[in-house]
């Protein structure tokens, strides 16, 4: 009800600062004081368990306020993280807390938008929920009435031009953990060089409604994952099941809804 100002909380995650308007990943860490620290966990451990891990750094794409990568540093399973987060207000807080948490020398913070093409995309704002803030594909009206929303426009970025021009060794990536709003595939079509050259773990929001608005349809999307991934476990029941690559396609009549959201693991 207050309004607009900075909060900064000793969370399990690590010494935050958001904005108290952020009523999705700020309530939960103002509320509980954590955010997706338990699944967090239990992903390490799945990944660990198999020897799925191989590699000091981990990539945090659509990195927010900084929430996940600092606390996959703080777990020490990586040593070095490197975080992309498009939205200007959402970078100034991933670098404020990067910074007090004393990672700077640890943490590569970038403020483009990784997807299929190189240059300007338009990101469409969500109202006071930062984490659903999204490139624009299609202006038609939707479900959550995206077509009214706010655009700014951002820097796009291949994740394979990125590698090329810092010249990072592909072997370092141990982990890519991704969280785009349903813009994986255009993601996963500007890393096809990436993929080709090195087999790692995804770990990957599906959501089904996100997909569909992202301007690749359900088939091209099934299609692009084919082309680099064998299979992926779906997290459900607490657990962790696996399913061949070709059962992706099940996953959006599993969960068809808008607010239906599932995690996912592609290797």
């Amino acid at each position: 009800m207050l309004p607009e100002h900075e909060v900064t909380l000793e969370t399990a995650n690590g010494l935050l600062s958001f904005s108290n308007k952020d009523w999705l990943i700020g309530k939960q860490l103002f509320i509980h004081r954590h955010y997706e620290v338990d699944f967090i966990k239990k992903v390490l451990d799945f990944l660990e368990e198999n020897d799925l891990l191989h590699g000091e750094t981990v990539c945090d794409v659509g990195a927010n306020i900084g929430m996940i990568s600092i606390y996959l540093l703080k777990s020490e399973v990586f040593f070095e993280a490197i975080a992309f987060e498009p939205f200007p207000r959402s970078f100034e807080f991933l670098i404020k807390n990067v910074e007090q948490n004393g990672l700077r020398d640890r943490i590569q913070c970038f403020q483009c938008a990784l997807s299929s093409d190189d240059g300007i995309c338009q990101l469409e704002l969500a109202d006071e929920n930062s984490g659903d803030n999204r490139v624009r594909s299609l202006s038609l009206p939707g479900e959550m009435r995206e077509e009214a929303r706010k655009v700014i426009s951002v820097e796009s970025c291949k994740f394979d031009s990125f590698m090329k021009s810092r010249a990072i060794n592909p072997d370092s990536l141990g982990l890519i953990w991704l969280d785009i709003q349903g813009h994986e595939g255009h993601f996963f079509l500007g890393a096809e060089k990436f993929f080709n050259e090195r087999k790692i773990p995804v770990v990957s929001e599906f959501w089904s409604y996100g997909i569909r608005r992202s301007g690749i349809s359900v088939e091209d999307y099934c299609e692009i994952a084919r082309r680099h991934f064998s299979g992926f476990w779906l997290f459900e029941q607490d657990c962790f099941i696996f399913y061949p690559i070709t059962a992706l396609r099940n996953l959006f009549d599993k969960f068809p809804d808008r607010r239906q959201v599932a995690q996912i693991i592609l290797l």
